[in-house]
């Protein structure tokens, strides 16, 4: 069974000869590039090149050898736009402020301050609001850069402009390079478009409050915001949709470690009739998931993604409350692929031995695995601060996994 036939199985609540393994498919599934360079060394793969694709969080581009060496299914069909106003094309070497040098885009500009500390905009053209000092492993928001939260102003409705048609060039070509990703490997392929699902606009506490005291204008700027996105995942799917398998959606957050961000009854009244109107738009290609990230406590909000036509809900954060393994298998087994989850990044993977990493991936993998719907990946991305001994233990343990009986 190769990869491929193994994911389709596995995505359709069906189990395969093992479980599904994904590494750096999706921006939130992947790995830092400090860590990929201790990986790769780990793994015996001779090359000290990395190559980092997503500046904001310094993720690396999980090479072939990598996947093959870790059992991975999942590939990641790579997106033109990159975190900055970047674009995927040439690259240069840079040295940070430990000495490793990684290949970055060659728009990669930042201003040097006194202390070593390296500033950039997180738009293009825009304002300096982005930090990584001495000793950081990604850039953090300047806080002063932010804009109040609980602003009251709203973006009229003659403003509200959204792109319906996405250009003819881009979309062949992505399907040039799907197509050629689709050739060259048997794993399953991932995509995420330069469109998502309706978020609303502003920080989320904002929109939250938005939602309580403008409902009719928030529900009209969600529906219209729906419509436009419906119509490009169409257009995209029209273009890849004959070689992926998987499509991002949304990279939202709407949970914290103790709860809901907002009261969920808002999400099923506005979110749900939007989200549902492009996950329709979307499945009306055969057999492409619909593929969701959300961290923290969202066990109200989970048969609510459900309602929404999600497929995929990543990174099943059991470390947070409410979010027992058990229950969300029982409960959402059927109806929900839970990709992630398998390790405790807040306990284990970077603070237990090899041996304990072994031993909860078990845990977790006989919890989640019996009737497919379960893929294999950490919560969230891999930070440095995760022993590289650590990796090889969680991958070896889903690469040598059987089902129970």
């Amino acid at each position: 069974m190769n990869s491929r036939e193994r994911v389709r199985r596995i995505l359709n609540h069906r189990e395969a000869d093992r479980p599904a393994i994904d590494l750096g498919s999706t921006r939130m599934t992947g790995t830092s590039a400090w860590t990929y360079r201790a990986l790769k060394r780990a793994l015996g793969i001779p090359s000290e090149t990395v190559r980092v694709y997503d500046l904001f969080q310094m993720l690396a581009e999980v090479e072939a050898p990598v996947l093959d060496a870790l059992g991975c299914d999942f590939v990641m069909l790579p997106a033109e736009e990159l975190p900055f106003g970047m674009t995927r094309g040439a690259r240069k070497p840079f040295t940070f402020w430990d000495g490793q040098t990684f290949e970055v885009p060659a728009g990669f500009d930042p201003r040097v301050t006194s202390d070593g500390a390296l500033e950039v905009a997180r738009e293009p053209d825009g304002p300096i609001n982005m930090r990584m000092p001495v000793g950081g492993r990604f850039f953090d928001l300047i806080p002063s850069m932010r804009g109040d939260i609980f602003a009251t102003e709203h973006v009229p409705e003659s403003e509200w402009t959204f792109a319906k048609t996405l250009d003819e060039r881009f979309l062949r070509r992505e399907e040039s390079k799907a197509r050629a990703l689709y050739d060259a490997t048997d794993r399953a392929i991932v995509a995420t478009p330069p469109v998502a699902a309706p978020q609303g606009y502003g920080d989320t506490y904002y929109w939250a409050i938005k939602m309580m005291t403008e409902p009719s204008y928030c529900r009209a700027y969600m529906m219209r915001a729906a419509e436009a996105a419906a119509w490009c995942f169409e257009q995209y799917l029209q273009a890849v949709g004959a070689y992926v398998d998987v499509v991002v959606i949304s990279g939202h957050d709407y949970g914290t470690q103790g709860r809901e961000m907002f009261r969920p009854a808002l999400f099923a009244e506005f979110y749900v009739p939007a989200w549902k109107q492009v996950t329709d738009a979307i499945h009306r290609t055969p057999g492409v998931k619909t593929w969701i990230h959300c961290c923290g406590s969202v066990p109200n909000l989970i048969p609510h993604f459900v309602a929404a036509g999600v497929d995929c809900l990543n990174p099943v954060q059991w470390t947070a409350a409410g979010m027992d393994l058990g229950w969300l298998k029982r409960t959402f087994g059927d109806q929900l692929v839970f990709w992630g989850g398998a390790i405790s990044t807040q306990r284990t993977f970077p603070f237990g031995s090899p041996e304990d990493v072994a031993q909860e991936a078990h845990q977790v993998l006989d919890l989640m695995s019996p009737g497919g719907g379960f893929v294999v990946n950490p919560i969230h991305n891999i930070l440095p601060e995760v022993p590289v001994q650590n990796i090889v233990a969680l991958y070896r343990a889903a690469q040598g996994y059987r089902y129970p009986g």
